[in-house]
């Protein structure tokens, strides 16, 4: 099975001056900066972020760095196999 791969298209040099939102088979994911930390959130698809319902995302928090960068990829796909895949 494929897998959300934050390589190559996500920096923690980028976190630092903008979020950054995608999706994969039916959840969209932000990731931003909050309280000099990343978080990382989950939600399901049709609508952007702004307008998905509070209720509906998921986030969890991890630390600025490059093991958190690889923390978050492992969240992001195990969340994706929980809730996402069919």
């Amino acid at each position: 099975m494929e897998e959300i791969s934050l390589k190559g298209i996500f920096s923690l040099e980028l976190i630092r001056k903008e979020r950054f939102a995608g999706s994969y088979g039916g959840m969209r994911y932000m990731l931003m900066m909050e309280d000099g930390k990343m978080k990382a959130s989950v939600y399901p698809e049709p609508y952007c972020w702004e307008a998905t319902p509070e209720e509906q995302k998921e986030s969890e928090i991890f630390e600025y760095s490059a093991e958190g960068l690889e923390k978050m990829s492992i969240w992001l796909n195990q969340k994706y196999r929980d809730k996402f895949c069919g």
